[in-house]
């Protein structure tokens, strides 16, 4: 069982652990003063990063959920009006997800409480330097992996 003992196991847990206490307390909070979840506005961001609209497939493999998963979320947010579907007219088996004018309002509210609590929870805790050597090496691992779509 040594291998049970390996320190990169340790130190992976570390920022494993590090990440799910950030996601947990941001998820709180956004609830909690916007009520919208953290999973809910990160798919309205990465939809209005898009220029507003993305496919599914697209949104599933960036948020890293899977076609099922993704599709239960699109219709949550369809249902309390912040998204809508789209059909692709050169393809009708692709669908796209649109954010709407009211997801804009609650991503907008969502927003100012998401980068105060960033600050607050993760900027405050490292020193400038420190931040970009995190921001960089976290780069370097997102990147030996397979490319998120809709990054650059």
């Amino acid at each position: 069982m040594a291998k049970a003992r390996d320190p990169r196991i340790d130190d992976y847990g570390a920022v494993l652990e590090a990440m799910r206490h950030l996601e947990k307390e941001l998820d709180r909070s956004l609830r909690g003063q916007v009520d919208l979840g953290f999973v809910w506005f990160e798919a309205l961001l990465r939809i209005e990063r898009a220029g507003g609209a993305l496919t599914m497939g697209t949104l599933a493999e960036q948020t890293l959920l899977s076609s099922g998963g993704v599709t239960r979320l699109v219709d949550r947010l369809a249902e309390n009006g912040y998204a809508e579907r789209r059909s692709c007219e050169e393809d009708r088996r692709v669908q796209y997800v649109a954010i709407t004018d009211a997801g804009r309002e609650a991503l907008d509210r969502a927003l100012a409480v998401h980068v105060e609590d960033l600050q607050r929870l993760f900027f405050d805790h490292l020193e400038a330097e420190e931040r970009r050597t995190v921001v960089e090496a976290m780069s370097r691992v997102r990147g030996a992996g397979a490319p998120v779509c809709g990054e650059g």
